[in-house]
């Protein structure tokens, strides 16, 4: 989600025939669907006719322009990476910047589920690593961005890897956040998405670059009342500075352990970080 002017420009994720589905918002409650933000994928990735290899859309705006960081599967290694994409308006058509992937890490399972955090001027990418997608360990990464968004800037940093029971073996969907009084809080979800299991983690960092801690020997944030199995949890501020969590929830009981339906948006206020 981003404040573009008075309104608030949603990314959605996996609802065909839309790559990545949009809608906006003037006051957070009523929305009203717009346009797929990316109609043509990048020319290096896989075609994506069913929106199954296409996901996890961050944005952030640089110098007047909109960029948007998305998952797709790069044709040559058949992996997912992250690309990075521009447009004029904040709903798109966002266009590929690069012409090859901005993080590919074809060595550790792909590359997906990209958040940015701007802070002191600094802009830094958050993202995982699928391993888990072929018998690898599943970890959680970051590394700067150029002043521009369009590259990465120095070395990548291991921040997490899924070693907890809890975790099934699975960390995706970081978010970094500057804590108040020093270091980052380093959200991000946990098991499988589809699963009852599946929860939100929180890791202390001392730097951006970590290293990280866990804050306790289970889940930050569960589920509760029709709210199951909240992740995808990343941050945003309105128009009048305020900060709020943005994250996904199933809104049916789970049969058998695993959800089919549906997901819906969830919003929280930031009252302390």
């Amino acid at each position: 989600m981003i404040q573009a002017g008075a309104s608030v420009v949603l990314f959605g994720t996996d609802d065909p025939p839309d790559h990545i589905p949009t809608a906006t918002s003037t006051d957070l409650a009523e929305w009203t669907h717009g346009p797929d933000a990316v109609p043509v994928l990048p020319s290096w990735a896989d075609p994506d006719p069913g929106d199954r290899l296409t996901w996890a859309p961050a944005a952030a705006m640089v110098g007047g322009r909109h960029l948007l960081y998305v998952t797709v599967q790069d044709a040559a290694a058949h992996r997912q990476c992250i690309a990075v994409l521009t447009a004029d308006s904040a709903v798109g058509p966002y266009r590929d910047a690069r012409g090859s992937p901005l993080v590919c890490q074809v060595s550790l399972g792909g590359s997906i589920d990209p958040s940015v955090t701007t802070a002191a001027g600094r802009m830094r990418l958050v993202w995982k690593a699928d391993g888990n997608c072929c018998g690898l360990p599943a970890s959680l990464w970051e590394q700067d961005l150029s002043p521009t968004g369009l590259d990465v800037s120095g070395s990548p940093h291991h921040l997490l890897t899924a070693d907890a029971a809890w975790q099934g073996g699975i960390v995706e969907n970081p978010a970094l956040l500057p804590a108040s009084r020093g270091g980052w809080w380093l959200f991000y979800s946990a098991n499988r998405f589809d699963r009852a299991a599946y929860t939100t983690g929180l890791a202390w960092c001392a730097t951006p670059h970590g290293p990280c801690r866990e804050t306790s020997s289970g889940p930050f944030l569960t589920g509760t009342g029709h709210q199951f199995s909240p992740g995808g949890l990343d941050f945003f501020r309105d128009q009048h500075g305020r900060l709020w969590a943005a994250f996904a929830t199933w809104n049916r009981p789970p049969r058998n352990g695993q959800f089919f339906c549906c997901r819906s948006l969830d919003l929280a206020p930031v009252v302390s970080s």
